[in-house]
């Protein structure tokens, strides 16, 4: 009976150490995994750009950063069990849960998107042994308004049809048909301009020729 007590605890303490050599090496290493895709969202949306670790880990007492080329200082950092924003425009905006971190969670949640969000986006891990990063790029798109066309006539008597639409973000696709649903757009021309949103207005143009008395303009963005 003694014996097979102490045998009982031997085994129970070998099971203890090679769990805890276990943590320790998980601990060291680690992946940050975010999306292979783009997250593609619109102004006004909330979105969340996602990031885990492999395998899962608490992530509370690493530090972690996110970041965008746009600016040296970061969207968000999180040191010390304590979170800060470092930009301005991103103030009130970012959601970051401390209680997902013990699960490996370390996405940042951007609300009311605005189109200067759209950028490629970096979530950066330190421990004292490791760090690792995860890429999102986040496209932000805007449906503008309905084309209007136009007609205008030239000195020399010719005609030239002119698209406009404002409010668009990425620039779309522009394809003129005429009459008869056959494309002409490799005729035509385009003018873009942006406003201090970042919002587009796209004017393109098409020349008619005499046998031509119409067309039509069609914008779409290509996902």
């Amino acid at each position: 009976m003694r014996t097979a007590m102490i045998t009982h605890f031997g085994w129970s303490v070998f099971i203890l150490l090679y769990h805890n050599k276990t943590r320790v090496s998980w601990a060291a290493r680690f992946s940050v995994v975010g999306p292979s895709y783009p997250i593609i969202t619109y102004v006004g949306d909330e979105v969340m750009l996602p990031a885990f670790f492999s395998p899962e880990l608490n992530a509370q007492g690493f530090d972690i950063k996110w970041t965008t080329p746009k600016s040296s200082s970061p969207v968000l950092l999180y040191q010390n069990n304590s979170t800060i924003n470092r930009i301005e425009s991103y103030m009130g905006r970012t959601v970051f849960s401390r209680e997902n971190l013990k699960y490996g969670n370390v996405s940042l949640i951007i609300r009311n998107v605005r189109v200067s969000d759209g950028d490629l986006y970096k979530c950066l891990v330190f421990s004292k042994q490791w760090e690792d990063e995860a890429r999102i790029n986040l496209i932000v798109e805007v449906l503008g308004s309905q084309p209007s066309i136009s007609m205008i006539s030239t000195q020399d008597q010719k005609t030239t049809l002119e698209c406009s639409a404002e409010k668009w973000n990425p620039l779309p696709e522009i394809t003129w048909r005429d009459m008869n649903g056959e494309d002409m757009t490799s005729q035509s021309t385009a003018a873009t301009q942006e406003d201090a949103e970042g919002l587009l207005t796209v004017s393109p143009q098409v020349f008619l020729c005499g046998w031509c008395c119409c067309g039509s303009c069609w914008l779409f963005v290509l996902q």
